[in-house]
């Protein structure tokens, strides 16, 4: 994510923080110094979105999907996971763990709060400026509620998509929840200019977050009825694992390519990328040979999805990808390069 930071990682889920999450806190040290109450409830909540965002990633990993990465935001965090699922009962579950958590912790918290100091007429999610506890338990059913509620890019708006989901087609349930999204985006942008000016900041927020996941979701869907052959080149230009990287290179610029296919004997042995190249010094590559450096062994039939093809070249960081067919596996019959893609991509946003 553009203007993000990696800050750490848990159970091996990279954690990063956008640029304007580093400013908020910034922005409510400076507005509350010397007093460190504000500030310090500020990092507390950093830590309760990550266990919130944590509590998706978990869910989504007990169902074989795999977490890129969490992003914290000032309005909550986003995990982001490789596909979105088939299923809309996993989608929903996924979801909903993220409020549920919030709820759990600020749960406790009340009890707790009412355990050490026996505050029990204090209403709930406010904040009081006195009591640790219990503004901690406020901002954790703050976080909840506002998550539940039905429209994107909020957890309730993926409840609610999963739900349209089981009667109606995912791209017309994903328009509806995403709608909602906007639609609660302009009203927060609106009530925000009559009564508080961070309303808007957050209706700004909700409205391209909804927008964006209509456009991602709508146009991937529709990716998936495209098919590689479609798309593919038939024309490929491959490298002997004899060839010097001097010459691979050669090979590689007359073709545009900027990843190497390397064929033996008209079979298929995979890809060497680019950066591996990139690595060998260039006094040496008039010397090394192609076989001498990694070769990753990928390929995608020509009958699959492109969007299936996306899927690798982003998981294994290429910038092409062999074609094979079913009958004859080892023959590379053409190869999907991210031209293809970016083809393929506007092709769907006409098919939808």
């Amino acid at each position: 994510m553009k203007y993000s930071f990696k800050i750490g990682s848990v159970w091996g889920i990279p954690i990063e923080v956008h640029i304007t999450f580093i400013l908020l806190i910034a922005a409510v040290f400076a507005l509350s110094y010397p007093e460190l109450y504000y500030p310090i409830l500020n990092l507390f909540l950093f830590a309760f979105v990550v266990l919130h965002e944590l509590s998706h990633s978990l869910v989504a990993r007990h169902y074989k999907m795999k977490v890129r990465k969490i992003v914290l935001y000032p309005i909550g965090g986003v995990s982001e996971i490789e596909e979105i699922p088939e299923n809309p009962r996993v989608e929903w579950r996924m979801a909903i763990a993220g409020p549920l958590t919030s709820f759990a912790i600020g749960t406790v918290l009340l009890v707790l709060t009412a355990m050490t100091t026996g505050l029990t007429t204090l209403p709930l999610l406010t904040l009081t400026g006195n009591n640790m506890l219990f503004d901690l338990a406020s901002l954790n059913l703050l976080l909840g509620a506002f998550n539940m509620i039905p429209a994107f890019p909020m957890d309730g708006g993926r409840v609610f998509r999963a739900l349209l989901a089981e009667k109606l087609k995912f791209s017309d349930a994903t328009k509806y929840a995403a709608f909602i999204g906007k639609l609660l985006g302009v009203v927060m942008a609106v009530v925000g200019v009559l009564y508080n000016p961070w309303l808007i900041i957050i209706g700004v927020f909700v409205y391209i977050g909804a927008t964006e996941e209509t456009e991602a979701t709508i146009v991937s869907t529709t990716m998936a009825r495209v098919r590689v052959k479609d798309v593919m080149y038939p024309e490929v230009a491959a490298v002997q694992p004899e060839n010097t990287l001097a010459e691979a290179l050669e090979i590689m610029f007359k073709a545009r390519y900027h990843d190497a296919l390397v064929e033996k004997d008209g079979s298929l042995m995979g890809v060497v990328t680019w950066s591996e190249i990139m690595k060998v010094r260039p006094e040496q590559r008039s010397t090394l040979r192609v076989e001498q450096l990694p070769v990753k062994q990928i390929f995608i039939f020509a009958d699959e999805s492109i969007l299936e093809a996306y899927k690798i070249m982003g998981h294994e960081k290429i910038d092409l990808i062999p074609v094979v067919t079913r009958d004859a596996p080892t023959k590379i019959a053409g190869v999907v390069t991210n031209e293809g893609v970016a083809y393929a991509y506007e092709k769907a946003k006409t098919l939808r």
